[in-house]
């Protein structure tokens, strides 16, 4: 399998990671391949990651001194991460989610708003288009807790298209309905990944591909 590189400079990367590989394990010995200069060899480093289901947008470190920069910059808020998200239901047109978050402690497994803690987790969104009970999602998320969109959305009555452990089962969707679609870091790199075609075959998939196209215009 190969790996589409968005953007590359010396000392990091945005690579467009596919849907069912874990970042570790699988995207990182691909990016080594594809980032490999001429006769040479590339050594990534994660920095952040994307559940194994979640398609798109993810930095790699190159050097360490990078590394050192992209963690503060995720620390700091720097680095804005924009999602696409297919949902059951009609949810509002925008919304704030500001909740706490943390393991569920009836399983380990998973992650839940529903507790007492003083960890919070963060993102808003807006609907980008409204079906009968299937809405697109744009995403905007201000935390990068363990599994957060999917469980935030679900907990808030808008499970995720595909997603097993917390949202609905979808004919023909392998995997949950999240894409990192967009992403920007300093200094003033901002890049996309188009929506897959797994995710384009869904109801309002290709209209939804049309809009993002006409944005960028």
């Amino acid at each position: 399998m190969s790996l589409r590189v968005l953007y590359r400079d010396e000392g990091f990367a945005v690579v467009d990671k596919p849907a069912g590989l874990s970042v570790d394990e699988e995207v990182v010995p691909l990016a080594a391949r594809a980032l490999a200069p001429p006769g040479g060899r590339a050594f990534p480093r994660v920095v952040h990651r994307l559940d194994r289901g979640t398609s798109g947008c993810l930095i790699l470190a190159l050097r360490k001194s990078a590394e050192q920069a992209l963690l503060r910059a995720f620390d700091e808020g720097q680095i804005e991460k924009t999602y696409l998200a297919a949902v059951r239901g009609s949810p509002p047109s925008h919304a704030l989610l500001d909740t706490p978050y943390g393991p569920d402690p009836h399983d380990r497994r998973r992650h839940t708003t529903r507790l007492e803690t003083p960890r919070r987790a963060r993102l808003s969104y807006d609907v980008v288009l409204q079906l009968e009970d299937l809405a697109w999602l744009r995403v905007h998320l201000d935390t990068g807790r363990t599994h957060q969109i999917r469980v935030q959305l679900s907990e808030s009555g808008y499970p995720v298209l595909g997603d097993d452990t917390y949202g609905v089962a979808f004919p023909g969707l392998q995997r949950p309905a999240l894409h990192a679609h967009r992403l920007s870091c300093p200094p003033g790199v901002v890049c996309e990944a188009p929506l897959p075609d797994d995710l384009a075959r869904l109801p309002g998939g290709l209209r939804l591909r049309e809009l993002e196209t006409q944005e960028r215009r």
